[in-house]
């Protein structure tokens, strides 16, 4: 068996839900993998007294092999295709076509499915049914039609072109790319105005752009689509989305280990013995026709979603940008 330690922070809920992606992806090697949150020393070789939160994995992989196979992967158009009308397709068939989800495929694995940009689906003789405007998902961060996202995936997948081989599966969060797209997951990739420290237009006219994180943003994509499903509906949620209610994304660490189906439901706040579970509060901030995510606070002491800045539009809700 090989531990493997992922030291992350799980107050960004990009870097929380890229680890869940990677779960998810882990799972496929060895079915039996267990997981479990702590905070601890010694995870940063530059600061080794530093406290970080560390996501602990047990399972039976070879790391090495792993993280290179996954780095080409991720990093490979040749893996991925789009479901659409006309079938399973490359994504280059897809771009400005309606898509009901994409799939990445590991060599001799079963396929994982990302569909996170859709509230729910509704099936009609055998083929996922196109669905109007409000029915896009709390995820929907991008301004422009659903159909979007394959776009936006390609250019992740392309930035991740420079991946190479990985030794570590650590390197696959850490990999960053010069002006690589954005799904707006990862807060330190935020355009917001307060993170950045200028104003978007001060930043459009002196050309500064943030690097991205392409290989994080695909895996938690993945981990959006795994651990937080769309297409529910009922009591636990109300705003069709696991874990959002109106602009607060919740979701928790767990402690002890455990394997990935309790891990899927530690994560969405269900009281799983014998796990005990840290919550996390973020929200889903707005600016002008685009959603990203805020740096989580501590359970209880979540911001005001009305609160926002000279970027920031409060009303979420607004949907002229599905009909352009």
């Amino acid at each position: 068996m090989t531990t493997i330690r992922l030291a992350v922070d799980a107050r960004n809920p990009g870097e929380y839900l890229a680890v869940c992606g990677l779960l998810e992806l882990l799972s496929r090697y060895d079915a039996n993998a267990t997981s479990a949150w702590r905070r601890a020393t010694g995870a940063l070789p530059s600061l080794p007294s530093a406290f970080v939160d560390v996501c602990e994995v047990i399972a039976d992989i070879d790391e090495g092999a792993v993280a290179a196979e996954l780095a080409k992967q991720l990093s490979s158009k040749d893996a991925w295709k789009a479901i659409t009308e006309n079938g399973r397709v490359p994504l280059a068939n897809a771009k400005s076509a309606w898509c009901g989800g994409i799939e990445i495929a590991l060599p001799e694995k079963p396929v994982v499915v990302i569909d996170h940009w859709y509230e729910r689906a509704s099936i009609s003789r055998g083929k996922i049914e196109k669905l109007g405007p409000k029915d896009k998902s709390r995820w929907k961060f991008w301004a422009g039609n659903q159909e979007g996202i394959v776009a936006l995936v390609s250019d992740l997948i392309d930035a991740a072109g420079s991946l190479g081989a990985r030794q570590t599966l650590q390197e696959l969060f850490t990999f960053v790319s010069p002006g690589s797209g954005r799904l707006n997951v990862d807060t330190v990739a935020t355009r917001s105005s307060i993170d950045r420290g200028i104003s978007a237009n001060d930043a459009a006219k002196s050309g500064v752009s943030s690097p991205g994180r392409p290989v994080l943003e695909l895996l938690a994509a993945i981990g959006l689509s795994t651990f937080f499903p769309p297409r529910r509906e009922g009591d636990n949620a109300p705003d069709g989305v696991v874990g959002v209610r109106k602009r607060v994304f919740a979701y928790r660490t767990w402690s002890p280990h455990l394997p990935l189906a309790l891990a899927r439901m530690a994560a969405r706040g269900v009281e799983v013995a014998p796990a005990e579970l840290v919550k996390y509060e973020g929200i889903i901030g707005m600016m002008g026709q685009y959603g990203y995510l805020k740096l989580a606070r501590p359970a209880g002491i979540t911001e005001s979603v009305d609160a926002s800045n000279e970027d920031e539009i409060a009303d979420e809700d607004r949907n002229h940008e599905d009909n352009q």
